[in-house]
């Protein structure tokens, strides 16, 4: 989707998400949520990879059920690797024609755009994202700008700060569950991404995967609260 009529074009932002095979760590599971910093949608898709299913199974075995109640409901729809390659590409690329500046984003970039890349090349022997675009771990730029009052710790009294864990803070669900599914995780870190955005800090953007913190939540360490867990929420 195109928004028409404006003269300084703004920049967006594609927040994608996957879910993994338990043995090969196929992407077999692809969702992205195209939005500008105002939270307006560009474009958005849901898909299965048909490929993944003849070598593996789910990592969360207990959400094919889910899987097959979504697609029945076209909420996420079953294609080709091939094909949801070329969408994802196409749109990007259209964007950027349009006049936009075009960043790939995901909660934990890392893990993302590995296993995305490597699923890419074991179907197509392509890497998945064609455009030499910024990138930019939303985690990463959530600890960045972490609010003091963040308090969820691990069981050793380090910060928590996997998706789930900041949303239910930024939404103020405490009893928050993230479903593990790539479409209902896309929008939760849309909105931790908007939030974050609103803070004024400057993006950790990087040009290629291997240039990501692999952990971000470190940088949290020296914060004196997390230095003495006491009275802090404990999050397995």
């Amino acid at each position: 989707m195109y928004i028409k009529g404006m003269k300084n074009k703004p920049t967006l932002f594609v927040v994608t998400d996957i879910e993994t095979t338990v043995k090969h760590r196929i992407a077999f599971d692809v969702a992205w949520i195209t939005v500008d910093r105002k939270g307006r949608i560009y474009d958005k898709a849901s898909y299965l990879v048909n490929e993944a299913f003849k070598l593996d199974i789910p990592y969360f075995k207990n959400k094919i059920g889910d899987y097959l109640s979504d697609a029945y409901k076209h909420d996420i729809k079953p294609e080709s690797m091939g094909n949801i390659r070329k969408h994802f590409n196409d749109s990007i690329q259209g964007f950027i024609d349009a006049g936009h500046k075009v960043v790939f984003c995901a909660y934990n970039a890392a893990f993302d755009s590995r296993y995305l890349g490597e699923t890419s090349r074991r179907f197509l022997e392509k890497q998945f994202v064609v455009q030499p675009i910024k990138m930019l771990d939303i985690w990463h730029f959530w600890v960045m700008s972490a609010p003091q009052a963040y308090n969820y710790v691990t069981p050793k009294g380090n910060p928590k700060t996997s998706a789930e864990c900041v949303y239910r803070f930024e939404s103020n669900q405490p009893d928050f569950v993230e479903r593990h599914i790539a479409w209902n995780d896309c929008q939760i870190e849309v909105q931790i991404l908007l939030t974050t955005l609103q803070r004024k800090k400057k993006m950790p953007l990087v040009n290629h995967p291997s240039h990501f913190n692999g952990q971000p939540w470190r940088l949290l360490l020296g914060r004196k609260r997390f230095k003495n867990p006491e009275g802090l929420v404990v999050v397995a």
